[in-house]
């Protein structure tokens, strides 16, 4: 069957010619709404419902929140941007999402709280994922100084808007707040002690070899981690959650010094 010229095309019934134009063009406009959808939704202020749940939508999600931390108190979020990218590239490294980007236009569109916690209360179903969104956003805050009242006060809303209980959050930022008690007395130490013993003590922490490499610390890390953070020992006793929370403190100050993170 040969083609059709356009003089062809112009002996055809006005409808058919217009079918032949406008289809093309109808197609490829609803491609685009379809395809920019959840953009338009965002930019009301409104967390996509239907997105789907992966990895770098719960990220996106994650800096939902922070920006709106953020913009509680810009003229002092120097240090934040860095915190949150080390965050991200440290617990989500097979991720990928453009985070100068991302961030950008969650700051330029500030969402709804509760339509994103609706999102994240819905995808993730145990209290220890959504209880690292407030991990996340409380180390924002206190890893460049003290936490604010309206910091406290966002921090309230999000954590009752996830269904965690209060003394979830007070736990977190006493654990934070005990680190950076921590980590300031390290960084005494630091001055005082010999760089060489200082590596060698927290090898022995991690557990790993004195000639150990940053990838073996690294999984050395995670290992201990996942054995001696809070969350695990939720529902122990008193003293042994303080002593794993002591512990994992010491782990993190470790593996931050011995990789300059």
């Amino acid at each position: 069957m040969l083609p059709l010229s356009f003089d062809d095309i112009l002996e055809l019934p006005d409808y058919v010619v217009g079918i032949f134009f406008f289809t093309p063009i109808v197609i490829g406009l609803a491609v685009y709404f379809y395809g920019t959808r959840y953009a338009r939704t965002w930019k009301k202020g409104i967390f996509p419902p239907k997105l789907k749940f992966n990895e770098d939508n719960l990220l996106e999600a994650y800096l939902a929140l922070g920006a709106r931390m953020i913009l509680l108190d810009y003229s002092n979020s120097k240090g934040i941007t860095k915190y949150i990218n080390e965050y991200f590239k440290r617990y989500f490294p097979k991720s990928n999402y453009n985070f100068a980007d991302s961030l950008v236009f969650s700051m330029k569109h500030p969402i709804q709280v509760e339509t994103v916690c609706s999102w994240l209360e819905h995808h993730l179903k145990d209290e220890g994922s959504r209880a690292q969104v407030i991990y996340f956003l409380t180390g924002m805050v206190i890893h460049e100084g003290k936490l604010q009242k309206k910091e406290l006060q966002f921090l309230l809303v999000i954590n009752e808007l996830l269904g965690l209980d209060k003394k979830n959050l007070e736990r977190i930022i006493a654990t934070y707040s005990s680190y950076q008690e921590t980590r300031k007395k390290e960084e005494q130490r630091k001055r005082d002690l010999d760089r060489t013993e200082l590596i060698s003590q927290y090898k022995r922490v991690l557990g790993v070899s004195l000639d150990a490499n940053e990838e073996q610390i690294r999984k050395a890390y995670k290992k201990l981690v996942k054995l001696h953070h809070p969350d695990v020992f939720a529902n122990s006793s008193k003293a042994q959650q303080k002593l794993a929370e002591e512990q994992f403190i010491k782990i993190r100050a470790a593996y931050e010094f011995l990789t300059g993170k």
